[in-house]
């Protein structure tokens, strides 16, 4: 609740620091992504925000679906929701604005894929242990966020797509790597499944994440891209914080300049050497 204004105050005193204005202020928030994204030109997958039930329900009417309806906050796969047909728009229009939604998942959210991927009897008795803890922890976010409400969010829908493709940018190094999307689901945030040969990414997913995050002027973001039907990558969205399971098990990463490298780096030690290089 305090941190960004804590960084921010900092910041206008002098001191170097992480994340700062320009890497955070967009952070957990689909609608100021949008917004910064189009402002700069960057190859963002179409995406529309409305303020009031009446222009979003004339929108409903006229455009066609299926498509992904999004919640502003909301990590990972969670808030995010494939709308097959208007009615179903409609009815999300209705909830948007009148109770609005809970941005934080339920106590159970996405149970069913958290569960495929224990792997055996020691991995699940871990897991229930941290149960009570994980329990606490979204009732205590829970009462802290407010709902959200007076919008409604959504994006085309891509099709066919069988993974989408994660490029993560520390100052002049970049990550890569494919996620698999789940079985029966259009989401690749939360299967678990990732493909790091540096040969299945694309150089253009690297050379546009590169290049948005020099004009955005961060320090570091992770930018999920997917494919349309004519091989063009476009950002889905942005987040200055990230996993490190995926770029842990890359064998390399890219320069600035899209040259190769082997050789593991921690995006940690990374993050830290750009810092440090800064003074």
């Amino acid at each position: 609740m305090v941190a960004r204004y804590i960084l921010n105050s900092a910041e206008e005193m002098g001191l170097k620091v992480f994340p700062n204005r320009k890497t955070s202020w967009h952070y957990d928030d689909k609608i100021a992504q949008k917004y910064l994204l189009e402002s700069i030109g960057a190859p963002l997958v179409k995406s529309y925000v409305f303020y009031n039930e009446k222009d979003a329900r004339e929108w409903i009417k006229t455009t066609d679906f299926p498509k992904v309806f999004k919640l502003r906050k909301g990590a990972g796969s969670s808030n995010v929701k494939l709308v097959r047909d208007k009615r179903e728009a409609n009815h999300l229009c209705h909830i948007a604005f009148s109770k609005g939604f809970s941005s934080v998942g339920s106590y159970f959210n996405d149970v069913a894929t958290k569960a495929k991927h224990v792997k055996d009897m020691r991995s699940f008795i871990k897991k229930l242990k941290r149960m009570p803890a994980s329990l606490r922890r979204i009732k205590q976010v829970k009462q802290l966020s407010s709902r959200e409400v007076g919008y409604i969010y959504f994006q085309d829908f891509i099709p066919d797509n069988k993974y989408d493709i994660r490029v993560t940018v520390v100052g002049n190094i970049a990550f890569g790597y494919k996620r698999v999307v789940r079985p029966k689901d259009f989401r690749a945030s939360g299967s678990g499944i990732f493909n790091c040969d540096p040969e299945s990414i694309p150089s253009d997913c690297i050379e546009k994440a590169f290049n948005t995050l020099n004009r955005i002027g961060a320090q570091s973001l992770a930018f999920d891209f997917i494919s349309t039907s004519g091989g063009d990558s476009r950002i889905i969205e942005i987040s200055y914080c990230f996993g490190v399971k995926g770029l842990k098990e890359c064998p390399g990463y890219w320069d600035c300049d899209l040259n190769w490298h082997y050789g593991s780096i921690l995006p940690e030690d990374a993050i830290i050497g750009d810092l440090l290089s800064s003074y």
